[in-house]
């Protein structure tokens, strides 16, 4: 299986999430666009984007892919969701961060790169919720599957004591 590397956090690229999937709380950092959990909206919402532009779907398909190629870049997972979460988290086992580690980056990290210590997400599986604390106009709770509750809220007070950082 195809796992990614383990990268630092860099705001608007990177991003951290908090994520609770059995019971189990864990953090991450990975590329902030695998965390788009509906592929199916976000790929209408390039495609309505482009049509509104006055381009072609040929347009789409050469800067971004077909709507597969597009699903391709996240191993395939159309919708992240609670069937294909453990199959998701497996690909990004090497970017599970402690709550310790996070904590001694932030505290080392130069005062302009403090931002990209800021937890941006927390998607509790177990829920069916996902709550964003990154900025607008990057609206993460807009692709949420259906079914799911997506809020743009603080969500620190939700992680467990011992996860915080």
């Amino acid at each position: 299986m195809e796992q990614i590397d383990k990268v630092l956090p860099k705001y608007g690229e990177n991003i951290i999430v908090g994520v609770m999937f059995k019971k189990h709380f864990e953090w991450y950092v990975a590329p902030k666009n695998l965390w788009k959990m509906d592929y199916k909206k976000l790929y209408s919402v390039w495609e309505a984007a482009y049509k509104k532009s006055g381009r072609t779907q040929d347009q789409l398909e050469k800067d971004i892919g077909t709507y597969e190629q597009f699903c391709d870049k996240r191993w395939g997972i159309e919708v992240l969701d609670g069937f294909t979460a453990s199959h998701f988290l497996a690909h990004l086992f090497k970017c599970r961060y402690s709550s310790d580690e996070l904590r001694l980056l932030r505290m080392v990290a130069h005062d302009d790169k403090k931002i990209d210590y800021e937890a941006s997400m927390f998607i509790d599986f177990d829920s069916n919720t996902m709550y964003s604390q990154f900025p607008r106009p990057e609206n993460f709770e807009n692709f949420v599957p259906i079914g799911w509750r997506g809020e743009h809220v603080s969500f620190m007070s939700l992680i467990p004591d011992d996860k915080r950082y």
